[in-house]
């Protein structure tokens, strides 16, 4: 009975211990958390976190993984919850089923068998309904809370004082679909959290969020993260992120707010700056045209990563078409966060050289951001993402999307973050031993309460 119970109890410690088990063996088959999003090397350039996150790392570090996948793999997640569900239920209802009374034991005790059988199912599935819709609702809820909840973020450290992160995509309250409560202040402070030296404020069609941003930038581009003037328009019916002060594009809208072509290129011929716009995914790579001095109304880049699900899963599917567009045209490619007020997670950094840029005004920084896309083209950025494995269209790997994440996330922890794992692991082991030493003791004493008296 003793071993009995010492099994019992260490059954209630499963969980922690399949936990720790996955941090460790991550450990020996480890890789780096950030790749280059062009060759899928590893980059020089390390994820930072602090205290705060650490406390947390295992579920923000869940969160963070969760927040980064591709569409597909989202409805590869809710449906492997769902199956998961009914195969635990259906094992719980054949063991309950296997140790019930037979029916001639039933009929012996004079019950009507087909009337107590038909109550029971009627109440066994109104119960197994509730169950079901209460686990689904928990999974909503875990994508809610990563979704809205205030939380800490990981940035990135460059290590170069010449080289710019920079998101050349985001959104705040003033664009249509963005969180209402989502105001300039809060983007930028996302953009510092996510280790973002600049930041593109794209509302669409209005610059409403950039005159509310510019007038909190700092004196200096290096003191603190500087948001910049942009918008997402359209040209030629494809989503266009365009840079710099907005009258050298407000001219071009016609009524439904899409940009002239043949405007931008007459302005451009009569001395005005070059337009500079970026090719905004999802969407068709077709209509794309590259910007030219016999084409002044082209793009200079196309976004290779987009923080957005549907723009993940394009880029991820046709990340060879990008580039091999990128190439051909020399395109930059850069990424955008697409942010709109959901989420703490940040999916990609553009990441820019230009010398001395700390000391650099933020009108001067988006000029020399600019002059770089313009002048280097394809080489002009480099883009850093967050490795995530991507099923390329597989059907086995699609439908092995949580196991593969899963196993991918725990590769890619960080030292200190096994570290957090272990000791929540630690802990949640403990706390399950208790609850397993408590419920032994309390079968023990029922059971022996239960036993005849002698004599």
């Amino acid at each position: 009975m003793e071993v009995r119970a010492r099994l019992r109890t260490l059954w209630w410690c499963r969980w922690p211990a399949a936990a720790a088990t996955l941090v460790v063996a991550g450990a020996f088959h480890s890789q780096p958390a950030l790749q280059d999003a062009a060759t899928l090397a590893a980059t020089p350039f390390q994820r930072t976190m602090g205290l705060a996150y650490l406390a947390g790392a295992p579920l923000f570090g869940l969160w963070d993984s969760l927040t980064i996948v591709a569409a597909s793999q989202h409805a590869a997640v809710v449906a492997t919850f769902v199956a998961w569900h009914l195969f635990f239920r259906l094992g719980v209802r054949w063991r309950r089923r296997r140790n019930s009374p037979s029916r001639a034991a039933t009929d012996a005790d004079g019950g009507d068998f087909a009337a107590r059988r038909q109550r029971t199912r009627l109440r066994l599935a109104g119960a197994e309904t509730l169950r079901a819709v209460a686990a689904l609702l928990l999974l909503l809820g875990f994508y809610a809370g990563g979704a809205a909840l205030p939380r800490p973020m990981t940035g990135i450290d460059l290590g170069d004082p010449d080289l710019v992160s920079v998101d050349f995509h985001s959104h705040t309250r003033r664009s249509h679909d963005g969180r209402k409560s989502f105001t300039a202040a809060r983007n930028r402070a996302w953009h510092e959290a996510g280790g973002f030296d600049a930041a593109y404020v794209t509302d669409h069609d209005t610059w409403d969020g950039v005159d509310e941003a510019l007038r909190a930038n700092p004196a200096r581009a290096g003191d603190r993260t500087v948001l910049l003037s942009g918008a997402e328009l359209r040209l030629r019916d494809r989503h266009t992120n365009v840079l710099g002060d907005p009258s050298r594009y407000v001219f071009a809208l016609d009524d439904r707010r899409h940009l002239d072509g043949d405007s931008l290129a007459a302005a451009y011929r009569r001395g005005a700056r070059p337009p500079t716009m970026l090719y905004a995914i999802p969407a068709p790579l077709d209509r794309i045209e590259a910007f030219s001095p016999e084409f002044p109304a082209g793009v200079v880049g196309i976004e290779l990563n987009d923080g957005a699900p549907r723009g993940l899963e394009q880029s991820r599917k046709q990340r060879d078409d990008i580039l091999a567009l990128a190439d051909s045209l020399n395109l930059a490619v850069v990424a955008g966060a697409n942010l709109h007020g959901w989420g703490r997670t940040a999916a990609a950094w553009s990441v820019m050289r230009i010398p001395a840029w700390r000391d650099m005004t933020p009108d001067a920084l988006g000029a020399a951001v600019e002059v770089v896309l313009h002048r280097d083209r394809r080489n002009a950025v480099t883009v850093v993402e967050r490795r995530m494995p991507y099923h390329d269209g597989a059907f086995v790997r699609l439908v092995a999307t949580v196991p593969w994440l899963l196993w991918e996330h725990f590769r890619m922890l960080h030292p200190m973050e096994r570290v957090s794992w272990l000791a929540w692991a630690g802990l949640w082991a403990a706390l399950a031993r208790m609850r397993g030493v408590r419920r032994a003791a309390r079968n023990s004493c029922r059971s022996e309460g239960a036993q005849p008296a002698l004599g």
